[in-house]
């Protein structure tokens, strides 16, 4: 639940947020438009415009990012599928990441 709410709150600021940048090509008229159509999506809808929007500002991918993410993901699948990499459960996760901050 306070993962939809953080999510309901960051759609917010960030429609708010772009929607502040396009104000000197729109009117507020146009904008309270724009923003009150998007309040009424789907919380899907809304996530997958959310999620362009921040695109958009990042400007073009970067493929050779990408494809090294891919690989990366791959590799690090290929480790845990083969043993080689070993999970652990989140709390011990972060008790160890607490414990090397504290040293």
């Amino acid at each position: 639940m306070l993962g939809l709410v953080m999510g309901c709150i960051l759609l917010h600021h960030l429609v708010i947020a772009t929607l502040l940048f396009l104000v000197d090509t729109m009117d507020i008229a146009q904008l309270e438009s724009i923003t009150n159509a998007a309040m009424t999506l789907s919380e899907r809808e809304r996530a997958k415009l959310a999620h362009d929007l921040v695109a958009s500002l990042d400007g073009p991918a970067d493929i050779s990012v990408a494809e090294a993410w891919d690989s990366e993901i791959c590799r690090r699948i290929n480790d845990i599928e083969s043993g080689k990499t070993e999970l652990m459960d989140a709390d011990e996760a972060i008790a160890r990441a607490r414990a090397r901050i504290r040293s």
